[in-house]
């Protein structure tokens, strides 16, 4: 007998009306098994209408623009909180073991509840744009400043996304259910926090973990946002808040009924067929998310046993960043002069380009934070002993890493690129600034005007560079 046949314990299709309900992961199995189906059929539809609003926040905070962030939020809330909603009454239908067919059953929902739905949606996709703002704006102005925010500012940030998750989930989860009293949302979601308030923030916390998990990953995510991204956490949040739903709402489970005994016995042959359509009736959509599951394992595995170490790491950090064929050009340059100094039996050379600028003007917000947040990890674990600065006295006043490295006289420790015969001299090409090409720039003219801070001169590839 297999797990699921154990878990299940049925021998044919629907639910014995004397079999006690499922609880826990097996409900979950239970659920995801028979409607993985209408699951990703809504997480498609969530993706479409959520889509907008990504991109319009992301508009507002990466141009640091209040009012564009406030519009863009505002408007396209308005599909953002229909969408919540149908993701919510499609895993609310499916705990209720609804047999109705799932795209019929989410145009009646939208019907019922469109206006509250775009409104609740409006009102939390401000909500969100806002704290994403100020989020953006308070670290921009800390790595102005050469520093991070301290540990209570995250936690207030934290803090201040989780309520907006705990509410928000509570809102959808109300909205499509019928009241026994007339209320407003927010109370009816008030409510329900002050009854089982333990339920209602795993709930915030599930689908702050599903969904930011997603932001953070972006553009990786992208993939498994499509797949799995909104209903595996909804489906686990909505089964979280499921028992006071119940209770506050009275919201019934069906039984679905099994099918007619056959009119004669089954020979030992057709049993087995009938057993093994039976265990894929429940456990195909099981099986295709495990297989999922397992090929993205591998991947990530692969990639990650298959990667070799590089040799030696050399820091470039501009305003503008390189494109990917001037980097791979400097790499494979310096690769000449370097030996294998890990014994793998390959020679590379890891050239890692931030981009950062002490003009915050000069970049743009994402790339000045992602480089600001690989440097700290650079500078803090020593990686890079070679850094390749276009803006030193900016890079030092942010970081101070040069006069910690290189003492308070560093400024007479900096060597231009052009005084470097091996650097100047290598053959670095060029690169196309306009799709005709008729615009390119010289890699070796721009680095001309750089400057190269060595921290450690006992470091190989330097050595190698100057014999």
């Amino acid at each position: 007998m297999s797990i699921y046949n154990a878990l299940y314990g049925r021998d044919g299709h629907g639910i014995n009306p004397n079999e006690p309900e499922k609880k826990g992961f097996a409900r979950f199995c239970q659920m995801v098994g028979r409607d993985l189906g209408q699951l990703l059929g809504t997480n498609l539809m969530v993706c479409i209408l959520c889509l907008p609003a990504a991109l319009g926040v992301s508009l507002g905070v990466t141009l640091f623009s209040l009012p564009l962030t406030v519009v863009c939020s505002a408007v396209t809330g308005l599909l953002v909180g229909p969408a919540m909603v149908l993701l919510a009454d499609c895993a609310l239908r499916s705990l209720q073991n609804d047999p109705s067919q799932w795209l019929p059953r989410a145009k009646q929902t939208l019907a019922a509840h469109w206006k509250a739905a775009c409104g609740f949606g409006a009102v939390g996709t401000l909500a969100l744009g806002l704290l994403c703002f100020i989020s953006a704006f308070v670290f921009d102005a800390a790595a102005r400043q050469g520093y991070y925010p301290g540990l209570a500012v995250l936690v207030f940030l934290a803090l201040d996304f989780l309520v907006l998750a705990v509410f928000g989930t509570l809102c959808a989860a109300v909205l499509p259910l019928q009241p026994r009293t007339p209320d407003s949302l927010l109370r009816r979601a008030g409510r329900l926090l002050l009854t089982v308030p333990g339920r209602c923030v795993l709930a915030g916390v599930i689908m702050l973990a599903g969904i930011g998990g997603m932001i953070l990953l972006f553009p990786v995510s992208v993939f498994w946002a499509v797949l799995f991204g909104f209903w595996l956490p909804g489906l686990a949040a909505m089964q979280t808040l499921f028992p006071v739903l119940r209770q506050e709402y009275g919201v019934q489970v069906r039984t679905i009924p099994r099918p007619a005994a056959p009119e004669k016995p089954l020979t030992a042959q057709e049993q087995k067929k009938r057993s093994r359509a039976n265990w894929w009736y429940y456990n195909w959509g099981i099986v295709a998310v495990a297989a999922m599951v397992i090929v993205g394992v591998a991947y990530v595995a692969h990639g990650l046993l298959t990667t070799v170490d590089p040799d030696y790491t050399v820091a470039v950090v501009t305003a503008e960043s390189l494109p990917d064929e001037a980097v791979q050009r400097l790499q494979t340059a310096l690769a000449d002069y370097a030996e294998d100094a890990n014994g793998d039996g390959a020679v590379i050379v890891q050239v890692n380009n931030y981009t950062w600028s002490a003009d915050a003007a000069l970049t743009d917000m994402n790339g000045q934070m992602a480089g600001a947040t690989q440097m700290n990890t650079d500078l803090a674990n020593g990686e890079s002993k070679i850094w390749i600065l276009e803006d030193p006295e900016g890079f030092e006043q942010a970081y101070g890493a040069l006069s910690e490295k290189l003492g308070a006289d560093w400024q007479t420790k900096l060597m231009p690129w052009s005084d470097l015969p091996a650097l100047s001299a290598l053959e670095l090409g060029s690169y196309n600034t306009a799709a005709d090409g008729s615009q390119t720039v010289d890699v070796q003219s721009r680095f001309a005007g750089y400057s190269v801070a060595v921290f450690d001169f006992s470091d190989e590839l330097w050595q190698a560079l100057n014999s």
